[in-house]
């Protein structure tokens, strides 16, 4: 389970995030390499209990969260859900943000001091690895 990550994101960020992915799992970019678990797949349901079962299913098979914070992450419901989640299970939870963004941040981190790091591979790597 070690270097196992979860991707916490606002819904607007998704594209993004799956770059971020994609990267971090591609042998060609060799300045981020762990593994990534996530809800990247679109759910074809609005069921709450439904979607906090499948968030706390792929939460338990990672090592850490890292939230990705953009400029409406401060309004997103899930984010805090899966913050807490990962916090009651005894995992840690970084935040970084995405590059050329200055969104609030989440009460949900502020509340649980969190800081959130600037962008940068290095950084990411780093969270994801330590």
């Amino acid at each position: 389970m070690a270097n196992v990550v979860f991707f916490s994101f606002k819904e607007e960020d998704r594209g993004v995030v799956l770059t971020i992915k994609g990267r971090a799992t591609n042998p060609k970019y060799p300045s981020l390499d762990f593994r990534v678990r996530d809800l990247l797949k679109r759910w074809n349901t609005e069921d709450e209990a439904t979607i906090k079962q499948a968030i706390s299913k792929t939460i338990k098979g990672t090592s850490r969260t890292i939230v990705f914070v953009g400029e409406d992450t401060h309004k997103s419901y899930w984010v805090p859900h899966e913050v807490r989640m990962t916090l009651d299970a005894g995992k840690p939870v970084y935040a970084i943000r995405l590059n050329g963004t200055e969104g609030k941040v989440p009460k949900c981190l502020s509340e649980n001091n969190i800081h959130v790091y600037n962008w940068s591979e290095k950084k990411l790597q780093d969270l994801a690895t330590r």
